[in-house]
């Protein structure tokens, strides 16, 4: 380890007194930020120091120990600074490599003794024992000479380093002041036990008032506090998991995290960081990749070839397998082997021998040039192939090293994928792919390794690839049979990606004779069934029931397509029986009901309908059944419905997190149907926080998905309605004329996009009804209650559409009891506490029934987190007369942003994003004198002095798809000059009073209040 004061550079002629002259005076290490993980051995070094200080006979060692990075230097760094801050005269120094040959240079740079000065007498200086011995003296008498001034420290790093003098002084010196106010800190690194510094602190251990001090590997409460320290944010499990690669070290753990900082592969929101993509099978951290290498660098050359053959070999491998590559005997590789574990690369799993942490490995793997690292991995396919004949086992080393036109490589990765295909899709895709790379057009298993690779694919993703292998093969000469399974798979990937009206007519009967043509044709008939309830519901409906018959019963797959059929013709509660009936008999025909799972169906519309319950629970399973059956490419969608779902339960940093992941999960798979969920939710999220330009930049990201994924059908309307519906949310905050208009015609443009929407969002209904009614447009207004109430009486029994229709009904008509039915049924909480906000509203004159109302829905909306929504109501309460205190007590320090309340954090946000005190008002519903309030005891508390300042120093950041982050709320355009009380998206309620003029757009929403759209 390099010593932490830099060694000038020195002319090799000088004399060993110049060299330690060079050396002395070492500044004392500076103390860092608080040890994580080093409490116990922090309390053992104070405890060394108080016993030494207090009586004039007392001193004694502590001998510190521990790997590379441990934290050893810090360690007494710290007691350094501790040391001098009690009176301790401290005399630090550490060894090094450079000054190795200098006898007793560590002890005369630490006390500061003038070699160039004095010298020895003749008869002392003749010799080095002479030499050494005068020396010895002499650092004793200046310890003597610090002694009479009070207690002494004496603090000595890397003494792994340290020479054989230099080790023999200190045993000496330990002993001559055993009994004086000396406290010693002795530090090496760990390494091997016979090592001359390992047996002087063995030696001293055994001595009186002497104390082991050892550093172990951090343990997980101690790696979660120093990642939350290199954060600022509490690290969420995934980026825990991935922090097990530093093996508790602290140096290699901040290597780790600071290196995925530095590339941009941790989002941080909401005061938890999360890894931006796949962190564990992602590159190694630049920084923390050099830091492998470099350990590796420092053992023996033996060590290092063991670790470059194991590393090729995978992350276990047994111990023969190691030694034959290396061409030798288990036993002759034992030495370096034990080296490896010892230095902790690599330990014991069973019968192998495993890196401790696949990142690990993965930096070790970089290092070997490509051309080596193919040539190891067809020596460690020809091993196993000689001596089990492991097809899989050898497919993973032949996949990186197999050479173009290698027969034998092409027919071992082609009976590997083969046989994966259903278990482990994307093993399969890697393997089939590479064979086709390496392989001719005319080798005999060409096709059947592309009908692997595009039923992976279609299992796993990318749906495009799969299409287009697909596409390619079938435009060339395939024998009929295998023209067939490959358009069979086709068309599941296609239906996967939304393509139904293509998937329809690839979808084909197989010819005549065709070798399993029964299955194939069920198979192929059920996915152009499906595709066909997308294009045509009626129809599909049809069909599936000719198909029953002709078969003679229902299916799991045609009851699936029966449900979809029945759900786009707006027969929700025949779809959900269905869709159940499908789920309750998908078990004995697994595999048959692909493309589309019923489970996932299912779950799909009961999200949809805010039935919570029954969709978690079997989401769950539908998760299981994914990993079961091989069809990760379905992870996607169930992590967006999952989104919805926690959405509905007002568990908005959840919804955004797992958006967040299902979006980039279905952008790898290339699945987009769901895509447009998973931006709605984020959308909606961010709306109901407050922040319009999350909300701006999620709905721009919703309108592109549907504009270019290219879904057709049912699919590509629904997405439409949707994202016109987001669209005209975000408007209507943003008190944009134009764009809510155009937004609210392409709702209304298509009877089937508004029914497909109200069928979805539960709250639309009366949304639309209020905004429509607002816009003075009172034929959409009564177009959106028919189609409301129409959907509730065709599906009496079930109860989302029913609360919907009455919510719409009630504020349509001013009907209270038909939105107390629609407070009681809702099955969304925003939904029912939007409908008891619009009951409050219609009870006019009776004051205590409006309070209740409006203090129930305030309840509700706190719960939730719709934090804009709760402080509309609780204004308006304020305008009854009625005041309610909405704050917390929180221990919070004197200064800093962590000073801050809630209030005055949201202020400083929107401050910070150049809105004006009349502009916060607005959006907090406050008065702008209670603003500049607020605003002076932030400037106090931050010690600021202007707006520039709190922009400058305003903590922001910026997530991705992810982004979601209550502290940065979005400012409003410059139109805030409008009274404050015009600026709402909802509709108005019943008896809404008259508002001030204002600009060009009426609110949309509550009377005379600000809020965001429900």
């Amino acid at each position: 380890m390099p010593s932490r004061v830099d060694t000038p550079h020195t002319d090799p002629t000088l004399s060993s007194r110049s060299l330690l002259t060079t050396a002395a005076f070492m500044p004392l290490p500076r103390p860092g930020p608080r040890l994580r993980g080093r409490e116990q051995q922090w309390e053992r070094l104070l405890h060394l120091l108080d016993t030494t200080r207090s009586g004039p006979r007392r001193g004694g060692v502590a001998l510190v120990e521990g790997v590379a990075g441990a934290g050893r230097s810090r360690l007494l760094g710290d007691t350094c600074a501790v040391a001098a801050q009690r009176g301790f005269s401290v005399a630090y120094a550490d060894a090094d490599e450079v000054r190795r040959a200098v006898p007793l240079a560590p002890l005369i740079a630490a006390l500061d003794l003038r070699t160039d000065v004095e010298h020895p007498p003749l008869d002392l200086g003749a010799t080095a024992a002479g030499h050494s011995a005068w020396l010895i003296d002499r650092l004793h008498a200046s310890l003597a000479e610090r002694l009479r001034r009070g207690p002494v420290a004496v603090v000595l790093d890397d003494l792994q380093w340290a020479d054989i003098t230099t080790l023999a002084a200190l045993g000496a010196l330990v002993a001559r002041c055993a009994t004086q106010q000396v406290a010693w800190v002795l530090a090496r690194r760990a390494g091997e036990a016979e090592s001359l510094p390992a047996k002087l602190f063995a030696a001293l251990g055994d001595a009186e008032r002497s104390e082991r001090v050892h550093l172990p590997p951090l343990d997980d409460r101690a790696v979660a506090e120093l990642a939350a320290d290199r954060l600022s944010a509490e690290p969420a499990p995934e980026l825990l998991a991935c922090a097990k690669g530093a093996d508790g070290n602290p140096a290699a753990l901040v290597a780790l995290l600071d290196g995925l900082v530095e590339e941009q592969r941790v989002r941080v929101a909401e005061g938890r960081a999360r890894p931006a993509g796949d962190v564990q099978n992602g590159p190694v951290p630049r920084r923390f990749g050099v830091l492998v290498r470099d350990r590796a660098a420092a053992l023996q050359p033996g060590t290092r070839l063991l670790l470059d053959v194991a590393c090729v070999l995978g992350h276990a491998a047994l111990p023969e397998d190691i030694a034959q590559i290396l061409g030798g005997t288990t036993a002759s590789v034992l030495p370096a082997l034990q080296e490896a574990l010892d230095s902790r690369f690599l330990v014991c799993e069973g019968d192998t021998i495993a890196f401790r942490h696949e990142l690990v490995r993965q930096a070790l793997l970089a290092t070997l040039p490509g051309p080596l690292r193919g040539s190891l991995h067809r020596q460690a396919a020809d091993m196993i192939i000689g001596r089990d004949g492991g097809v899989l086992p050898a497919a993973a080393h032949l996949v990186h090293g197999a050479r173009r036109g290698d027969t034998r490589a092409v027919t071992v990765l082609c009976s590997a994928a083969t046989a994966v295909v259903a278990t482990e899709p994307r093993t399969a895709a890697e393997l089939a792919q590479r064979a086709l790379e390496i392989t001719g057009p005319l080798h005999p298993v060409r096709a059947n390794l592309v009908r692997v690779a595009v039923e992976a694919l279609t299992r796993c993703g990318p749906l495009p690839r799969a299409i287009a292998l697909a596409e390619e093969s079938l435009g060339g000469a395939l024998p009929q049979e295998q023209a067939t399974v490959l358009r069979c798979e086709l068309s599941a990937a296609l239906l996967l990606a939304g393509r139904a009206a293509r998937a329809v007519a690839v979808a084909g009967p197989p010819p005549p004779g065709t070798a399993a043509a029964e299955g194939l044709a069920e198979r192929m008939e059920l996915g152009r069934l499906h595709g066909l309830a997308d294009l045509d519901a009626a129809a599909a409906e049809r069909e599936a029931r000719q198909e029953m018959t002709r078969r003679g019963g229902p299916s799991a797959g045609l009851r699936c397509v029966l449900a979809r059929a029945h759900w786009h013709a707006g027969r929700v509660g025949e779809a959900l029986r269905q869709a159940r009936a499908a789920v309750a008999s998908a078990g004995e025909e697994r595999g048959v009901c692909r493309p589309f799972a019923p489970r996932l169906a299912l779950a799909t519309m009961l999200t949809h309908l805010r039935e919570t319950t029954e969709a978690t629970a079997l989401l769950d399973v539908l998760r299981g059944e994914i990993e079961a059956e091989g069809r990760p490419v379905l992870c996607g969608a169930a992590k967006i419905l999952g989104s919805s779902l926690a959405l509905a339960q007002g568990a908005l940093a959840e919804a955004a997190t797992q958006a967040a992941g299902g979006l980039a999960a279905a952008d790898e798979a290339g699945m987009p149907r769901y895509s447009p969920l998973g931006w709605r939710t984020l959308a909606e999220v961010a709306l109901r926080r407050g922040d319009l330009t999350a909300a701006d930049e999620h709905v721009e990201r919703l309108t592109r998905t549907v504009a270019e994924q290219g879904l057709d059908g049912a699919a590509a309307t629904a997405s439409r309605a949707g994202a016109a519906w987001m669209a005209a949310q975000l408007a209507a905050a943003r008190r944009d004329v134009e764009g809510l208009d155009a937004a609210l015609a392409a709702v209304h443009a298509d009877p089937y996009a508004l029914r497909s929407l109200l069928c979805e969002e539960p709250a639309a209904a009366a949304w639309l009804v209020r905004t429509a009614a607002d816009r003075g447009d009172g034929e959409r207004a009564a177009e959106t209650v028919r189609a409301a109430q129409r959907l509730a009486a065709d599906n009496a029994d079930v109860p989302s559409l029913l609360a919907a229709a009455a919510h719409a009904q009630g504020v349509h008509q001013r009907d209270a009891d038909a939105l107390r039915r629609a407070v009681q049924t809702h099955r969304d909480p925003w939904s029912r506490a939007s409908a008891a906000e619009d009951l409050g509203a219609l009870c006019g004159a009776d004051r205590a029934a409006t309070v209740m109302e409006f203090e129930w829905a305030m309840a509700k909306y706190a719960r939730l987190g719709a934090a804009r929504d709760e402080a509309r109501v609780r204004r308006r309460l304020r305008r009854l007369g009625v005041r309610r205190r909405h704050w917390k007590h929180a221990d919070r320090p004197a200064s800093g942003w962590a000073s801050l309340t809630d209030t005055e954090r949201r202020v400083a946000d929107l401050v910070a994003q150049g809105l004006t005190n009349r502009q916060v008002a607005t959006q907090m519903f406050l008065s702008s004198h209670t603003v500049g309030f607020h605003l002076r005891q932030i400037y106090r508390k931050l010690r600021l002095r202007s707006r520039i300042d709190l922009a400058r120093t305003h903590p922001g950041v910026d997530d991705g798809p992810g982004r979601h982050v209550t502290d940065r709320p979005a400012p409003q355009p410059a139109d805030a000059g409008a009274p404050a009380d015009t600026a709402s998206p909802r509709g108005p309620a019943p008896h809404a009073p008259k508002t001030p003029p204002g600009p060009a757009l009426p609110a949309p929403g509550h009377p005379a209040d600000t809020t965001q759209p429900r």
